[in-house]
């Protein structure tokens, strides 16, 4: 999915309080070393002196440090005290970003470093906002203000700095879509991409000799009755099309959905959720269905709205008026965020 982002005034007095709080964020006790395998001995140098930095009150060269040390080894200790020491430098995406990796296996941490962790993350999600952006062709290349942010999946999820952003996808033979979209701080927004593929160009029409001059006729034109089944079978294909586009987006949104639970399943069992270790994951679980039932009704809507449009538009065939006097004009009108129909003319 340029942009520009709203700079974040405060005053002196709670710059005061903030900055306290975030050191002492990043002073507490380091994250104790997990049951995975030693890093290697330059990812341990490089966190060595991110500690020894960062007992010094040096945030900036604590924050180098981590940053070599996770480069190295990307543990999730490492991406966790990186994520603090910016939390304490007021880099809030980049810190959301590191925390939230450090939490993806909280099972990997000690009790304190998680608990560490998960309160910064909740700091730094209040200063930041966020967006999930679903694509309907994952094989599709995805752009976030003109960055680049992956191609081969069907969500992304990023963080982002409050203001006007835009999501972009595009794949060769489909037609791109674009969504901007305004981000709030401290919220998420849903973002869905639907590529349709580019119609296939016209065929040349063959050379048509010229008939014989005839008398000009009379004014004519559609009666009043085609003119309302033409509008209502556009209506009834926008409806369809509409339908269809959010079936896939439920349709996307639910695979994401399985995907996760079966992650969780696969860690801690089918009752992975009453535990408060897994408060983080299943969160994300029921967004993820929140915003699958959502677009699945959205769908049926649009379908169920067709179908009336449709009855309607045939039913005419028994009350349609004689035509007027006048020509009478219908052109459909559809557009990614809905459809219509254009009259011309008198009835």
């Amino acid at each position: 999915m340029g942009s520009t982002g709203r700079l974040l005034l405060a005053v002196a007095a709670a710059s005061v309080v903030w900055s306290r709080a975030t050191i002492a964020a990043c002073e507490g006790p380091p994250a104790a070393p997990s049951g995975a395998a030693e890093a290697p001995a330059g990812a341990e140098e490089a966190f060595a002196r991110g500690e020894r930095a960062r007992r010094a009150r040096r945030w900036e060269e604590a924050e180098a440090s981590y940053r070599a040390a996770w480069a190295a080894e990307p543990r999730p200790e490492f991406a966790g005290e990186l994520g603090l020491c910016e939390l304490a430098l007021g880099r809030f995406r980049d810190a959301a970003e590191h925390l939230r990796e450090a939490l993806l296996y909280p099972e990997t941490l000690a009790a304190a470093a998680r608990r560490r962790f998960s309160e910064g993350l909740e700091r730094a999600e209040r200063e930041v906002s966020s967006a999930t952006v679903a694509v309907s062709r994952p094989e599709a290349e995805v752009f976030l203000d003109g960055r680049r942010i992956g191609r081969g999946q069907a969500t992304y999820f990023v963080y982002l700095d409050p203001g006007r952003h835009e999501a972009r996808g595009r794949l060769d033979g489909y037609v791109e879509d674009t969504y901007p979209f305004e981000a709030q701080r401290g919220r998420e927004s849903m973002i869905g991409l639907h590529l349709e593929a580019k119609p296939p160009p016209p065929a040349a029409a063959p050379v048509a000799p010229v008939p014989a001059a005839a008398a000009p006729a009379a004014p004519s034109g559609p009666s009043a009755g085609t003119v309302f089944r033409i509008g209502g079978i556009a209506l009834t294909a926008v409806g369809v099309a509409l339908g269809t586009g959010f079936s896939v987006a439920a349709a996307v949104r639910a695979g994401e959905a399985e995907a996760q639970a079966a992650q969780i399943r696969e860690r801690n069992g089918a009752a992975a959720c009453l535990s408060k270790a897994y408060t983080e994951p299943c969160g994300v679980l029921l967004e993820t269905n929140d915003a699958h039932d959502t677009l699945k009704a959205a769908a049926w809507g649009s379908f169920l709205g067709a179908g009336v449009v449709g009855a309607v538009a045939l039913s005419s065939l028994l009350w349609a008026p004689e035509p007027g006097k006048r020509a009478v004009r219908a052109a459909p009108l559809a557009a990614a965020q809905g459809g219509g129909v254009i009259f011309s003319g008198s009835w």
